[in-house]
């Protein structure tokens, strides 16, 4: 269905909802086709029309879905439109480049089909939306924004809360509209409008290290394994495609990423050839070039008021693990979990007691998550000989030790700690 045609019955009569969603990226959608399957009536803003570049749903990036999330998006009822584009990760290499130490994580080993998927974006966003489409309590307003002031009028449009509930107001092409409802979610990226709107900081930690995301193909089949080769200059990593791609993601200084990028087709993969050698062979084919500063950012609180933030207006971490989806996803289980009970019972949803459980309940994941993927970016990217000779014994020592092996995998794939509903397979 196109932009267009989804905004045709964008005019609602009335502009009250349960939950508003500022944001229709991957995490935002994902929460409405949760909440609209509940029968619970949600708004979704999103600012860039559908099937473009600008829309984070429609670029060219690849996802990986850890284990974990592929449950979640099976008790969504989403899984099964996505199989078929999602490619198996069967094993994951891990390795230290100039070192012996080599680990290595086997789906069989962990008594499962997959650790985990790959999916393109551009896919994924267009499953979501079919779904959205279908679900009558669902309203997607796009393109459209937040409107917070018109300088020429000198008004000013804050997010407000009374009589229980949050009032906002958006530009849409028809013109102007105001909306309210019992939860405002922010889902709408690192930059957050909402959390700038509310005051609302971060914490954040600068990698001085850019990634460069592209797609491969490789001279030999991949296997389906995903690398993680560690560099002094930081990791490269290779996840396998469909059609015998693989999605790159290759971390390093920001002065070597701009020189990296700006090199030749033949020029790039001969770089890039030295850095992570030949387990794949020849490397024959690069795609498109993106840029991404790396760093660690968490908001400052979670939750304000009636305005819940989730996924990277939450939490925006290095690309190390590839954890920063499937985290967002375990937030929006367990939102939509702790919301759907509420309204079950004829509860407020938007109420302290409900979404300070939220918090309580999502911060342990989310901290552990944190000094992971810091821990391996840190440990990882120094040349300190006798640090550089301990984290090479460390990973032969953990390939070497089934328990501690089965550890780094359950992190790897989401199963770690407490889990919603929708990860452990139930239905809401």
């Amino acid at each position: 269905m196109s932009t267009q045609q989804m905004n045709a019955t964008a005019d609602p009569a009335h502009s009250h909802y349960d939950v508003v969603i500022i944001g229709g990226g991957l995490v935002g959608a994902s929460l409405a086709c949760v909440l609209g399957e509940q029968n619970i009536s949600v708004a979704v803003i999103e600012a860039y029309p559908l099937n473009t570049q600008q829309q984070p749903c429609y670029d060219d990036r690849t996802v990986a879905l850890s284990w974990g999330s592929r449950q979640i998006l099976e008790s969504m009822g989403l899984w099964s439109a996505i199989q078929s584009q999602a490619e198996p990760i069967a094993h994951i290499h891990i390795s230290d480049r100039g070192h012996f130490g080599v680990s290595r994580l086997h789906a069989d080993e962990e008594k499962v089909e997959a650790l985990g998927y790959v999916a393109e974006n551009r896919f994924l966003g267009e499953k979501l939306y079919q779904k959205i489409a279908t679900l009558k309590t669902v309203q997607l307003y796009c393109p459209a924004s937040l409107l917070f002031e018109d300088p020429l009028l000198e008004e000013r449009y804050p997010l407000e809360e009374k009589d229980n509930r949050v009032y906002l107001t958006l530009e849409t092409e028809t013109g102007r509209k105001t909306l309210d409802a019992r939860v405002l979610v922010a889902a709408d990226g690192q930059h957050s409008q909402v959390k700038q709107q509310l005051n609302i900081g971060d914490s954040c930690q600068d990698y001085q290290q850019t990634a460069l995301v592209t797609n491969i193909t490789p001279g030999l089949p991949h296997h389906n394994v995903a690398y993680e080769r560690f560099t002094e200059n930081g990791p490269v990593a290779f996840l396998p495609m469909r059609d015998n791609r693989c999605s790159l993601v290759w971390t390093m200084t920001d002065k070597q990423a701009k020189y990296i990028s700006s090199l030749a087709d033949a020029d790039f993969l001969q770089q890039l050839q030295q850095v992570f050698g030949f387990r794949l062979g020849e490397f024959k084919k690069v795609g498109k070039r993106q840029l991404y500063p790396l760093i660690l950012q968490e908001a400052t609180r979670f939750v304000h008021g009636r305005v819940v933030i989730v996924g990277n207006a939450a939490h925006t971490l290095h690309p190390v693990a590839g954890q920063g989806f499937n985290l967002a996803l375990r937030d929006i289980a367990l939102l939509a979990e702790l919301l759907c009970d509420a309204h079950r019972h004829h509860k407020d949803m938007g109420a302290s007691v409900v979404l300070d459980r939220y918090v309580a309940l999502r911060e342990k994941d989310i901290h552990r998550v944190y000094r992971f993927t810091d821990t391996l970016v840190k440990v990882f990217s120094t040349s300190f000989a006798p640090l550089a000779h301990c984290r090479s014994a460390g990973l032969q020592l953990v390939d070497i030790m089934p328990p501690l092996k089965h550890v780094l995998a359950r992190q790897s794939m989401g199963l770690s700690g407490r889990r919603s509903r929708l990860a452990r397979g139930l239905s809401l």
